[in-house]
């Protein structure tokens, strides 16, 4: 395994890192309301659907951060930073899963097609 980076990018790895890592933590501070007004503002992204919270989520997570060709997408463990056949993964906060996970604005819960006699 070679020590030496490959590309410019390589070289741009650990500041990329570190920028998407203190923006993670700064969008972990939020509690769920103010993770999702955060999320809408940044993104410009309407939050219908999980693919379009999840989309919504990397890039307000990339906000403002030059990647440097590192690509965001999502891995189960986390945010996984691809380029080329390299990846890293950084973890994410319980917030970020539950704003994953929750209903669709508007939706309402299914009911029981029985009714209570």
């Amino acid at each position: 395994m070679s020590t030496l980076p490959h590309d410019i990018p390589d070289l741009y790895l650990s500041p990329v890192v570190l920028a998407l890592d203190a923006r993670i933590q700064e969008l972990a501070s939020l509690d769920l309301p103010h993770l999702r007004e955060e999320v809408a503002l940044v993104s410009d992204m309407a939050d219908w659907t999980r693919d379009m919270r999840e989309t919504a989520l990397l890039r307000a997570v990339g906000y403002l951060i030059d990647c440097h060709g590192w690509d965001l997408a999502w891995d189960q463990r986390g945010i996984r930073l691809t380029h080329r056949h390299r990846h890293i993964v950084l973890g994410v906060p319980v917030t970020f899963a539950e704003f994953l996970s929750e209903p669709a604005p508007g939706s309402v819960e299914p009911r029981s097609l029985v009714r209570p006699d």
